[in-house]
């Protein structure tokens, strides 16, 4: 496969995707674009060396045109899908343009031994710098944890989409205060995307059961750790303008029934007379249901 870096635009900072989810879609249906392969500045040492191309026998049909047709790619739409394998194991399909992603399930997305589970033991007996090497060991595994995370969403499966997110956000902490500066300023990034991704997934899990409201209140909650994030990542000053912003406080107004402007501010005018006439009983009723709304 060839090398490719996709920048997001949303935080500002170069966070390597396999696919592009476009921040402004809904949880479920996010669009991809036909990346299929991050740059992550891996040193030569972990870089593959080129293999003997394999022809396969003639008798044997790797052709896959009739699954592709059975599994359609769709232009601004992420379709994606769980499917059982024959040893019994759960796979993540992400269909592409030119083809299929496979990650699985559970544990690694591509089945390797947890990079970041063997660094943080090794952290909490003794701290001490990433080498470059490790942490670029580290950034291949947080990215394939964030774009499983954003199949899962589309999928429907947002608490597998939250523990992902969980993972990033993990990783991105250890990234931060073990490698260098500049894996910081990458760490920062993902830190942003992963937040995002852990708030959609946290409020369509409230969503689903019900809870639009809490929903709503989550959606606050995770945009103050956003503008945090963004501080931290150097982008404060463009946090209202952001993509991933704009498109968390659409979805909140979605899933919070809003109160027309006339009666929201009726009842402000209430509150404000309740106050004056010192009647704290009646301002408190009014300000918990503004609070509400």
């Amino acid at each position: 496969m060839g090398r490719c870096q996709k920048e997001n635009l949303s935080v500002g900072r170069a966070f390597p995707c396999l696919f592009d989810p476009d921040s402004s879609a809904s949880t479920s249906a996010l669009n991809l674009g036909p990346h299929l392969c991050p740059d992550l500045g891996l040193s030569p040492s972990l870089v593959p060396a080129p293999e003997t191309p394999h022809v396969a026998s003639r008798s044997m049909d790797l052709d896959l045109e009739q699954f592709l047709r059975d599994f359609p790619y769709e232009a601004g739409r992420l379709n994606a899908r769980i499917v059982r394998v024959a040893d019994g194991r759960e796979v993540v399909q992400v269909r592409v343009e030119m083809g299929v992603l496979q990650m699985e399930a559970e544990g690694r997305p591509d089945r390797r031994s947890s990079v970041f589970a063997r660094l943080r033991d090794r952290a909490r007996q003794h701290r001490g710098r990433l080498g470059s090497g490790e942490a670029a060991e580290l950034r291949l595994e947080l990215v394939q944890h964030q774009q499983r995370a954003i199949a899962f969403l589309a999928i429907g499966e947002p608490k597998r989409a939250l523990a992902d997110a969980d993972h990033v956000l993990a990783g991105a902490s250890l990234l931060a205060e073990a490698a260098t500066n500049l894996e910081g300023e990458w760490a920062e990034g993902a830190r942003f995307s992963a937040i995002v991704l852990r708030t959609r997934a946290a409020a369509a899990m409230l969503a689903t059961g019900g809870r639009g409201r809490e929903a709503g209140s989550l959606i606050d909650a995770g945009l103050e750790m956003l503008r945090d994030a963004a501080e931290r990542a150097g982008i404060g000053d463009q946090f209202d303008r952001l993509g991933d912003v704009t498109a968390l406080r659409a979805l909140r107004d979605t899933l919070v029934p809003q109160l027309p402007p006339a009666q929201r501010s009726e009842l402000e005018a209430r509150l404000r007379a309740a106050i004056q006439s010192e009647n704290f009983e009646l301002a408190a009723i009014l300000r918990d249901e503004l609070r509400l709304l």
